[in-house]
């Protein structure tokens, strides 16, 4: 129960991650000068502009107007990716050995 909650939540700010690239991307905000002001409704919506604010992935101008580095996006997401396939790794070698051990001791009885 406690991991579906999680995994819940997890995809919850996942969203508003993506809703608020989204919102700068639509805006062409994409430097200093494009910055745009921010004002969501959802404090999940803040808390993600700041986790993108101190992953130097979005910037703050300052007078309360943000813009989007997208080379620090593409870099975040090939870091995403580059995590998510070690973890992948890492499972299924997890899952061969479970699997010769299994017939390792199989074969003994």
């Amino acid at each position: 129960m406690a991991t579906s909650a999680a995994t819940a939540a997890a995809a919850i700010a996942a969203r508003a991650r993506r809703e608020v690239i989204e919102f700068l991307s639509g805006k062409a905000a994409f430097d200093p000068e494009h910055a745009v002001e921010i004002d969501f409704p959802s404090n999940l919506h803040q808390r993600q502009l700041g986790h993108l604010i101190g992953r130097g992935i979005v910037h703050d101008t300052g007078s309360g107007r943000y813009w989007l580095d997208q080379a620090a996006l593409e870099l975040d997401e090939q870091r995403r990716r580059d995590a998510a396939k070690l973890v992948l790794k890492i499972v299924l070698a997890a899952a061969a050995i479970g699997i010769a051990v299994a017939a390792i001791v199989a074969a003994m009885h």
